[in-house]
């Protein structure tokens, strides 16, 4: 019996690390995306990350993309800035590629290529994606619903300190993040409330915001 309960523990173990899988997630860009069509890659991992020759003005996450020019972003608040490097990996793809006269951080030639490429690699050259993974609509520019532009100014507020929000605005803030959101270094970035790699929750959020419980994971009603 005990033989038989530790079997069906590792299957579903298992069962449940495949329903985790990035493979067919939105952050897919390979040969299995989300959106279907054919083309890309089997090295997923390879449109974001690389293990060698990764790009050294992005120093996280062994990053494989590129940001053509962090100057055209504006912090919230109309602050003129440059996120922090965790949150710059994000906007490396959620920027935007510039169109319609839109300005962007991130010009074409870095949206659509990597650092290292998938195979042996160690150049830069094409990202060989699935185009459906990004231009799901079929059109000529992707859906918007992802596309946050260098204007951060109408979104939350990244790059700032948790530390000094709970100084500044007294009883608004718990002292430290709830529900297993993060800082990093202290900060409030894009991936204090989404996981990139967490696939079981509307927009990668480290929580549901059902109830608003991820909101109130920060902030005092």
């Amino acid at each position: 019996m005990l033989k038989i309960m530790q079997i069906v523990f590792i299957l579903l173990v298992s069962k449940a690390m495949l329903n985790a899988s990035m493979e067919g997630s939105k952050h897919d860009l390979g040969n299995t995306n989300f959106y279907g069509g054919t083309g890309g890659s089997t090295q997923i991992c390879v449109y974001c990350h690389t293990p060698h020759s990764s790009n050294i003005d992005i120093k996280h996450a062994l990053w494989n993309r590129g940001i053509t020019d962090d100057s055209v972003f504006v912090l919230y608040g109309d602050v003129a800035g440059v996120p922090n490097n965790s949150s710059l990996v994000c906007l490396s793809c959620h920027d935007g590629v510039s169109g319609l006269g839109q300005t962007s951080a991130v010009a074409y030639g870095h949206m659509h290529n990597l650092y290292n490429s998938p195979g042996s690699g160690a150049f830069t050259g094409s990202a060989s994606p699935n185009c459906y993974a990004c231009h799901f609509s079929g059109e000529m520019y992707p859906g918007t619903e992802w596309t946050i532009g260098p204007d951060l100014t109408d979104d939350h507020p990244i790059s700032v300190s948790y530390a000094d929000a709970v100084t500044n605005f007294p009883g608004k803030f718990h002292p430290s993040p709830q529900n297993n959101l993060r800082l990093d270094n202290g900060n409030v970035e894009c991936v204090s409330c989404h996981d990139p790699h967490k696939v079981d929750t509307t927009y990668f959020l480290r929580i549901s915001n059902q109830n608003s419980d991820l909101c109130k994971s920060c902030h005092i009603q």
